[in-house]
C-alpha cells in the first residue's frame, strides 16, 4: 500500500546569505504565490462562464485544446501568469497554478448550487516546492536542504550564481531524522512540499511516500466492540491486552446541550410575540426543528468519525473480525443508549469493515457485562459498578468496560455463555 505522509522541520538558517536577506525573498515568493493562486481562480472563472456561453451558443461544452489551443487549463492559466509571476521557479508556479485548478475543480459543485463562494487564498499561502526542486544533504552530520526557489530573472536581479538556496534544518527527534535519512538514500519518494511562515520563523513540511507492507487479516483474531455511558465505544481483542476507547462525554454533553436549548424554545414559543406566533404553530417550531436539524447532523458525523476511528483500529491489529452487541430492544434496557443512534454507528462500522474485507458479527449480549473474561464466572455481583468489575470468583480486577468487551472479542461467545449457564 503506498502511504503518503508530511512531516514538518524548522529552517534554522540559509547557509550562503543572511537571514534578514533570505527572509525577505521568502516574503516576497509568498506573496507571488498568492498572487498564482488567486489569478488562477480569476481565469478558471472566467474560462466557466465562457463555457456556459458556448454551449448555449453551440450546444456543447468547448474542449480547452479545440477552443483555446491548450491541452488544459492548467496550461491556458500557466502561460498566462508566467509573464507576471517572474520570481517563482517555475517548476514551483506550476504546482501552485495546479493546487488553485485542484481546488477549482472540488469545490465546484457547491460554487455552481451557491453553497461556496469562490475561493481566495491569504496572504500568508505556503510556497510550493516540487520534489525535484528539494534536496537533502548531509554534512559533519547536520541536515542540510538545497531548495530551488527562484525563477532565472529573479536569480539575476538578486546576483545570486544559483537559483537555490542551502538552509540548515533542525530534525528533532530520532523519527524526524529517520524519515530525512530514508529520503536522502531513496528508499522514500519525496513529494511536493510547502514553505510556511509561522510565529515569525520558517517551517519546510516536507511530503513522502513509501510502500507500507500489509499484513492479511486474520478472521481469528476478533475485535469485541462494548457500547456504553462512560465510555461511549470500548474495544477489545481476544489476542492481547490492547484496548482502545471512546469517551462518552462529547456525546453526552451535546445531548444535554441540545434538551436544555429544546425546553428553552418550547417555553419561549408560549410567550412569543407577533413576530413568532402572528404566523401559526409552523412559525413557533420552526427554531425547534432548526436545532433538530442540528442535533441529526451532529450526530452522523460524529458516528462516522467513531466508525472510521473503530475500523482503522481493527486493521491495526489485524482483526478479521468485528463482534459487537445486538441492540434489539435497546430502549426498554438502556435510556442513554435510547438517545442516541448507536444503530446507525454500527451500520457505519459495518459498512466501512466490510469496505477494508472486516466481517462483522452481532451477538446476545446479555451476561457479556457479568461475566469474567479470564476465568469465566458469571455473576451479577461481579459488577461492582458502571466502571469497576470485579471476579467473585477468581478475583480478577479490571475496568468493567474493558471485561465486556474481552467477552464480547472471544469465539463463540454465545454458546460458551449458554454452555456455562447450563451446567449452573
Amino acid at each position: 500500500m503506498n502511504m503518503i505522509k508530511v512531516m514538518k522541520y524548522q529552517i534554522i538558517k540559509p547557509m550562503d546569505i543572511d537571514w534578514d536577506t533570505f527572509g525577505d525573498i521568502l516574503h516576497e515568493l509568498q506573496r507571488e504565490t498568492r498572487t498564482a493562486l488567486n489569478k488562477t481562480i480569476q481565469l478558471t472563472w472566467e474560462y466557466s462562464g465562457f463555457s456556459a456561453e458556448y454551449n448555449k451558443i453551440h450546444g456543447v461544452y468547448p474542449t480547452s485544446k479545440k477552443v483555446l489551443d491548450y491541452s488544459s487549463l492548467h496550461g491556458y492559466a500557466y502561460d498566462r501568469l508566467k509573464s507576471e509571476c517572474r520570481k517563482l521557479n517555475t517548476a514551483n508556479l506550476s504546482q501552485s497554478i495546479k493546487r488553485a485548478s485542484d481546488k477549482w475543480k472540488v469545490d465546484l459543485k457547491e460554487l455552481l448550487r451557491g453553497n461556496k463562494s469562490i475561493p481566495s487564498f491569504r496572504k500568508d499561502m505556503p510556497i510550493d516546492v516540487v520534489s525535484i526542486a528539494l534536496k537533502i544533504n548531509k554534512q559533519y552530520n547536520e541536515n542540510i536542504l538545497e531548495i530551488r526557489l527562484l525563477s532565472k530573472e529573479y536569480r539575476q536581479q538578486l546576483e545570486r550564481k544559483k537559483c537555490s538556496f542551502n538552509v540548515l534544518i533542525h530534525s528533532g527527534e530520532k523519527s524526524k531524522q529517520n524519515i530525512l535519512d530514508r529520503l536522502r538514500i531513496g528508499e522514500y519518494k519525496l513529494g511536493v512540499s510547502q514553505i510556511l511562515y509561522h510565529k515569525k520563523k520558517w517551517f519546510i513540511n516536507i511530503t513522502y511516500q513509501f510502500e507500507s507492507e500489509v499484513k492479511p487479516l486474520d478472521p481469528n483474531s476478533i475485535m469485541g466492540i462494548d457500547l456504553g455511558i462512560s465510555n461511549a465505544v470500548y474495544m477489545a481483542f481476544n489476542q492481547g491486552l490492547y484496548r482502545y476507547k471512546i469517551a462518552g462525554g462529547e456525546i453526552e454533553q451535546f445531548r444535554k446541550q441540545i434538551e436544555r436549548r429544546r425546553r428553552d424554545l418550547l417555553v419561549q414559543s408560549k410567550y412569543a410575540g407577533e413576530g413568532r406566533s402572528g404566523h401559526g404553530t409552523k412559525t413557533k417550531i420552526a427554531p425547534i426543528e432548526v436545532l433538530s436539524e442540528r442535533a441529526k447532523n451532529f450526530k452522523d458525523t460524529i458516528n462516522h468519525k467513531y466508525a472510521r476511528y473503530v475500523v482503522d483500529m481493527a486493521v491495526k491489529h489485524h482483526c478479521g473480525t468485528i463482534q459487537m452487541e445486538d441492540l434489539t430492544g435497546i430502549r426498554e434496557q438502556n435510556t442513554f443508549l435510547a438517545n442516541w443512534p448507536y444503530f446507525d454507528l454500527q451500520e457505519k462500522i459495518t459498512y466501512k469493515a466490510l469496505e477494508v474485507g472486516i466481517n462483522v458479527i452481532k451477538i446476545n449480549p446479555e451476561y457479556t457485562s457479568q461475566r469474567c473474561n479470564l476465568c469465566g464466572h458469571i455473576e451479577k455481583e461481579n459488577r461492582l459498578n458502571q466502571a469497576d468489575f470485579k471476579c467473585l470468583a477468581c478475583g480478577l480486577k479490571t475496568n468493567a468496560d474493558f471485561n465486556a468487551a474481552r467477552n464480547i472479542a472471544t469465539l463463540d461467545i454465545e454458546n460458551i455463555i449458554i454452555m456455562s449457564k447450563t451446567k449452573h
